[in-house]
Order: structure tokens, then sequence, then C-alpha cells
């Protein structure tokens, strides 16, 4: 729970409207899932940032940014996946990963095992 409240005010100043549409290919930055978030609309978040992830899908932060919405929605088995992934990812990228990222995956990789130990699947 203290994951996800910290994770909600690293995001919290970025809430605009998501949009609509198919997003701009200039705009699928691997940057770019949480910009314009709007937390009262974490679907559309979510498949804007499902769009960047498969233009980015070797690189590790969309996956990291689309997990954080997984978590979000409560699709606790979908954002672990995306953590197991992005760190795949980083340990491809070795000394050229961002530290950062490595870390954030790491706690919420740990924060994984915890919740499959405490439900009995791991």
């Amino acid at each position: 729970m203290l994951l996800a409240s910290l994770l909600l005010t690293a995001v919290g100043c970025r809430s605009h409207s998501a949009p609509t549409n198919t997003i701009p290919e200039a705009e699928l930055t691997p940057q770019a899932c949480l910009e314009e978030l709007d937390l009262n609309n974490l679907d559309q978040a979510l498949k804007r940032c499902n769009q960047i992830v498969a233009a980015h899908e070797n690189n590790p932060a969309p996956l990291t940014d689309r997990s954080l919405l997984h978590t979000l929605l409560g699709q606790m088995d979908q954002a672990c996946l995306d953590v197991n992934q992005a760190l795949r990812l980083v340990k491809r990228q070795g000394a050229k990963a961002d530290p950062m990222i490595n870390h954030e995956l790491t706690v919420r990789q740990e924060s994984c095992k915890q919740r499959r130990s405490m439900a009995g699947k791991g």
C-alpha cells in the first residue's frame, strides 16, 4: 500500500485528460505513458500506454509506467508481468540501464513476490 501511495504521489502532478484516439507517432516517446494522466480515466491511459509499449518493445521505461497503471487499476498480476519483463530488459542493457528504473523495478518486484507469498502462490 505504501508503494502505491508513493507511486501516486510521483504521478499526481501530471494529471490531465488523456487523449481518446490513437496518438500520433511523434508523441510515442518512451516517457509518454504517464503524460497527461487523468486518474479518473485510467482505462484510457492504459490504452495509450499499450501503444507506447508496443512502439518501444526493447525499452523498460514504458513497461515500468504501464505496471503502475495496472497497479492503480487493481490488475496486480498484469503489473507484476510488466515488472518482470522490464527487469529482463534492464538486465539486457547492462551498464547502460537507468539505475533509477532498475531500483524502482526491484522494489516493485519485491512487492510482487510478497504478494505471491501472502496469496500462497510462491
